[in-house]
């Protein structure tokens, strides 16, 4: 069963769909080419922050200026990979961005259970959250790119 954090998540990427289909060219260049640079960006050791500033300006740069010659339809399209993937991973940093904790067996708790009763309700009862968390914090790239690193309760 749902809960509201899976809702919430599936809203993000149902809205980030609308987006792009709107958006057109502007989505496709930040899902298609803004993503994996921050992802790269993050994996090399750049701060969070001034990356996706700088990318985002490179990108918004890019999309106004350069004229491509596109029908409407390849031009939705293509925002609609963009914005898919985009949503794709605002749904994946919001069932990743609730904190974990160290567990005693040495391994890590998601979500914790410092959390007030309905946080931590809504994320563990989740079908998504945990198998999205043990997914990113198994990807060295996607664990950079959600910033699940140093994220702990202590």
């Amino acid at each position: 069963m749902l809960t509201w954090v899976d809702l919430l998540a599936l809203m993000v990427l149902a809205l980030s769909l609308a987006l792009g289909y709107r958006g057109g060219l502007v989505l496709a260049w930040v899902g298609l080419l803004g993503l994996p640079l921050y992802a790269a960006a993050l994996a090399l050791g750049l701060p969070a922050f001034w990356t996706a500033l700088a990318v985002g300006l490179v990108l918004g740069a890019l999309a106004k200026s350069l004229p491509l010659f596109l029908s409407e339809a390849a031009e939705r399209g293509l925002g609609l990979l963009g914005g898919g993937l985009l949503g794709l991973f605002l749904a994946a940093a919001i069932w990743t961005g609730f904190p974990s904790e160290p567990a005693p067996s040495g391994g890590i708790r998601y979500p914790s259970l410092r959390l007030p009763t309905p946080i931590y309700q809504g994320v563990a009862q989740s079908p998504f959250a945990r198998r999205v968390f043990a997914w990113a914090w198994g990807t060295p790239w996607a664990r950079k790119a959600l910033g699940l690193e140093g994220q702990h309760l202590r």
